[in-house]
C-alpha cells in the first residue's frame, strides 16, 4: 500500500498557503506547469499548457518517483510500462528555483550569453 502525501488542486482553487502550512515546516506546494512547450533560444518562454498546484509535498519524502505519480493523477501515460513504450513521449522535467530568472539559469549553465 502507497501512503500519498501530497494533493492536487482542483482547477482555479485558491488556498491561503500561509494558513495551510501554519507550523509544517517540511511542507511546501508546487506550481505546475504542464501540456505546453518552450519557445526557442533567445528569447525562451514556457507557452500554452496549463497550470496546476499540487499541495502538501513533503519535503524528506519528495522524489522524481512522486513527480512520476503526480503526473499519472494529471493523466498523463506511463512511459516505462510496456504498452505505452511506442506511443509515449518522454516526459522532461524542468524546475525554477524561485527568485532566479530562467534566462539567468541559462546563462549560467552557459547556454546563452547575456
Amino acid at each position: 500500500m502507497v501512503y500519498v502525501m501530497w494533493q492536487i488542486r482542483s482547477k482555479h482553487e485558491v488556498v491561503d498557503v500561509l494558513a495551510v502550512y501554519a507550523g509544517a515546516l517540511t511542507s511546501f506546494s508546487i506550481k505546475l506547469n504542464h501540456g505546453g512547450k518552450f519557445t526557442k533560444l533567445p528569447d525562451i518562454k514556457y507557452i500554452g499548457g496549463e497550470v496546476r498546484y499540487v499541495d502538501y509535498v513533503d519535503i524528506d519524502e519528495f522524489s522524481i518517483h512522486e513527480l512520476d505519480a503526480i503526473m499519472l493523477d494529471l493523466g498523463y501515460p506511463n512511459p516505462q510500462m510496456i504498452e505505452f513504450a511506442n506511443e509515449s513521449p518522454m516526459i522532461y522535467y524542468h524546475f525554477m528555483i524561485p527568485m532566479v530568472t530562467f534566462h539567468l539559469l541559462l546563462e549560467l549553465y552557459g547556454m546563452i550569453r547575456m
